[in-house]
């Protein structure tokens, strides 16, 4: 699985679930990594970082 880490936020997201109400939109693009390293993802949730709550599953469309 892969991750989108938002360095600006300090959050990890699952790139397959990730949406607006993440609220990474406003990350500047250099400020933004992708990634399928689960170890490297753990290792920045053991420091400072967090699992976003909004993408840990498929979020509903609206419309």
């Amino acid at each position: 699985m892969g991750y989108f880490v938002d360095h600006r936020t300090k959050k990890i997201h699952h790139s397959q679930f990730a949406g607006d109400s993440c609220g990474f939109l406003q990350t500047p693009i250099n400020q933004r990594e992708f990634t399928d390293k689960l170890e490297y993802v753990e290792s920045l949730a053991e420091k400072e970082y967090e699992h976003c709550p909004h993408c840990q599953t498929a979020q509903p469309t609206v419309g």
